[in-house]
């Protein structure tokens, strides 16, 4: 990746997408296409809130293991709601076209007979057989579905479009800024995590959306609210988000004492603090209506199993097995599904480049990520993600990228060439089979191109689609893709030398 050199192009034709609409709607369209029917906890308390207006998730219970029943009190989900808020917003648009489907196809939420669900993880086929007798697989699956493509893949293509603004005002060139913002929507685990309803991503966005705001210019008061809504926001979706809070109000701290000493530091602090508030209070909210008391999380109502018994609820100290799997384990280490991000090791002695942070923005970004690091090495819940890949340090990923693309620009281009391409490799194999790396690369390389819908529908044995079986292929979908995208940029507007071409 090196910086583009030329002329100045023309300025750009208003009749058409600048670069930033052409990219939100690129990753979209890929991140749609990658969209699984996985059914997370989150998406039982969409869907409740969605048709009953209740966090409630009685109808639901024993379809998953993170679903619990408070005797006199009714079922919820052993998390935080953000991402079931969030989700319940695609849901609630997509539900008058939903009950037209169902009332036309009454079959599709009919119970029907058992299946055979061709994968080694042993809840898999329990679940669907379960969600068969029930009616509720179709249903499930398109929840699952709606709230990915209306959800999860709109936030990682806005995602994607601040990358590319923050790194087009750095560098004044807005190719090689795209192509960064390429590598962090495609290339990093927020590519794999965005495939259905997941609160880690969204803990990403939440993180993303702040570090940019203390690394763009003008830092003031409204920042400062916004820094803090928005980690109020990791938290509301997922408590692992409280372990970057210090870090961020440090940050802030620190911005507001170079401005005016220390009534500028105790100044920032309490508009951060004010504009956590208000998530924060929502999830006071929701545990005082679900549980009865504000003050304790789900976990604590949550019943025993082997891993909560260990520490508070499952919470530990760090301990040096998850230390260890947690970044290189082969089924849901960080840096074995994105090596990429290895280079920021060697962020101290980059040298000079323009995408370079001062010194103490690298600082707190690499402390936050530490803390979240340090807080999923505790949390001995952390071992369960051999069944669904990386997962808990997606949002330290999110903040690693911002110091290792000042190395990987600095490469030489076989070196650059030699840790991108795999890594690209490896984030769309996993994002195509939902497979840990090792697993996913065989697959890929063995078989061939998948999407997970398609592998969903090839595994079932008495399928929804019976010529699945016979042996169709995605390679259709990518075909379109491709001709979609090629359509799209074929003739975009590009600026060069400082251009702002959306």
């Amino acid at each position: 990746m090196t910086r583009a050199t030329g002329s100045r192009a023309p300025g750009p034709d208003r009749r058409r997408p600048g670069t930033a609409t052409r990219l939100f709607f690129t990753v979209w369209l890929v991140y749609a296409i990658h969209a699984t029917t996985n059914v997370a906890r989150e998406t039982y308390l969409a869907m409740s809130i969605a048709e009953d207006f209740s966090v409630r998730v009685d109808r639901y219970l024993g379809l998953h293991p993170d679903l619990f029943e408070i005797e006199g009190r009714g079922s919820y989900i052993n998390n935080n709601p953000g991402a079931g808020l969030l989700g319940a917003i695609p849901y609630l648009a997509a539900r008058p076209a939903l009950a037209l489907l169902f009332r036309l196809r009454p079959g599709l939420i009919a119970q029907k007979p058992p299946a055979t669900y061709d994968d080694p993880r042993p809840n898999r086929e329990p679940f669907l057989n379960l969600a068969r007798a029930r009616g509720l697989d179709i249903k499930l699956g398109l929840a699952a579905l709606v709230t990915g493509v209306g959800l999860m893949a709109p936030l990682g293509a806005a995602a994607a479009v601040l990358v590319f603004g923050f790194y087009r005002r750095r560098l004044d060139d807005e190719r090689l800024a795209l192509g960064i913002a390429v590598l962090y929507a495609l290339v990093t685990p927020i590519f794999f995590r965005s495939a259905f309803l997941n609160q880690n991503a969204i803990v990403s966005h939440a993180v993303l959306g702040a570090a940019l705001l203390l690394l763009g210019p003008g830092a003031g008061n409204r920042t400062w609210v916004a820094v803090g809504g928005l980690l109020g926001l990791a938290v509301l979706n997922d408590y692992s988000g409280a372990s970057m809070v210090p870090m961020f109000a440090a940050w802030v701290a620190y911005e507001g004492w170079t401005a005016a000493r220390v009534s500028g530091a105790a100044k920032a602090v309490v508009r951060f603090g004010l504009g956590a508030s208000v998530p924060v209070l929502l999830l006071l909210g929701y545990q005082w209506v679900a549980f009865g008391n504000p003050m304790f999380p789900a976990q604590t109502y949550m019943p025993e199993t082997s891993l909560s018994t260990s520490g508070w609820f499952g919470l530990s100290v760090p301990g040096l097995d998850l230390l260890w799997r947690n970044m290189l384990d082969p089924r849901f280490g960080l840096l074995i599904f994105c090596p990429m991000l290895a280079a920021a090791v060697a962020y101290p002695w980059s040298g000079p480049h323009p995408t370079r942070l001062q010194p103490h923005q690298a600082g707190f970004l690499a402390a936050a990520a530490a803390a979240l690091y340090l807080f999923s090495s505790a949390n001995q819940f952390a071992a369960l993600q051999w069944n669904t890949g990386v997962r808990y340090l997606v949002p330290s990923g999110t903040l690693i990228f911002f110091l290792a693309v000042p190395v990987l620009l600095r490469m030489r281009p076989p070196l650059f060439r030699a840790l991108v391409l795999p890594t690209a490799i490896i984030s769309w194999s996993v994002a195509m089979t939902r497979e840990a790396v090792p697993r996913a690369l065989a697959q890929v390389f063995g078989t061939g191109l998948e999407l997970p819908i398609h592998t969903v529908l090839e595994k079932t044995a008495s399928g929804y689609w019976p010529e699945v079986a016979d042996g169709t292929s995605p390679i259709a979908v990518f075909l379109v893709t491709g001709v979609i995208l090629w359509l799209l940029w074929k003739d975009a507007p590009w600026d060069v030398a400082g251009g702002h071409g959306s």
